[in-house]
């Protein structure tokens, strides 16, 4: 699997980690304002990733993921050991209370599924209406809290679902975050399970190279980023990148 490199997307200056989803026949995306603000603004995108709408209205929040659930969209403020899940269309909030962040949603037999760590593999259920979280027996794997969440899951074929993390570690005593693609598994008779493959990295890519989401048009998926040269929490030049996904 490669990922080719599409385009930089013309963001607001200093904000970071858009989040893009289809939704009610438009292409929505959901960004952190500033890099140091607990601001998520909302931006509609065409089919060529150009922002063609700011919505004036913003939500509290940071590093925000987004995906639907039974017809209805879900945005994820990722702000740290305070993950909140809030309802698009009503507004209402729902406090995960659980420590950590970057959980990866997705809807499987009618319910919603979240991984709360890739390694070991830990798996629950979210009930929206209630708010309880349930714990799901996974076939577990070794620690390696290196590998985070990143963007929500995608159906990729019967039973089976996708996502992509970024991989934190120093290299040099340089803080590298690389894409890496994940699949868990729901297999008859058997416990989930989760696999993990080390990719390619983009060669345009910076240092901190973070997975939000992934996006179908025209028959063609697309990985969108979130992108720096140093770690977040100061001036420089914050970077959206497309790159088009290659299997």
């Amino acid at each position: 699997m490669k990922l080719k490199f599409v385009k930089r997307i013309n963001t607001l200056k200093d904000s970071i980690f858009y989040s893009l989803i289809h939704y009610n026949n438009k292409i929505l995306g959901f960004g952190r304002k500033k890099y140091n603000s607990n601001e998520i603004i909302q931006v509609e995108l065409n089919n060529s990733f150009d922002i063609i709408e700011t919505y004036p209205n913003s939500i509290k929040g940071e590093d925000p993921r987004c995906f639907c659930y039974k017809n209805e969209l879900y945005v994820l403020d990722n702000y740290s050991n305070k993950n909140i899940v809030i309802n698009y269309k009503n507004k209402t909030s729902i406090p995960l209370n659980l420590k950590g962040k970057n959980r990866s949603f997705f809807s499987h037999n009618n319910l919603l599924y979240f991984i709360d760590y890739i390694k070991p593999f830990t798996l629950k259920i979210l009930d929206v209406n209630t708010g309880k979280i349930s714990d799901v027996s996974v076939v577990d794997n070794k620690k390696n809290l290196e590998y985070r969440g990143g963007t929500p899951g995608y159906k990729n074929k019967e039973n089976e679902y996708y996502g992509y993390g970024h991989r934190t570690y120093k290299k040099d005593e340089v803080l590298k975050h690389d894409i890496f693609k994940w699949i868990i598994y729901f297999e008859k008779n058997k416990l989930p399970r989760i696999e993990h493959f080390d990719i390619e990295q983009p060669q345009n890519s910076k240092n901190i190279c973070d997975p939000t989401s992934v996006i179908e048009i025209d028959k063609k998926k697309y990985l969108i980023t979130a992108e720096s040269v140093k770690p977040w929490f100061c001036k420089q030049d914050y970077v959206t990148n497309v790159y088009e996904i290659i299997e």
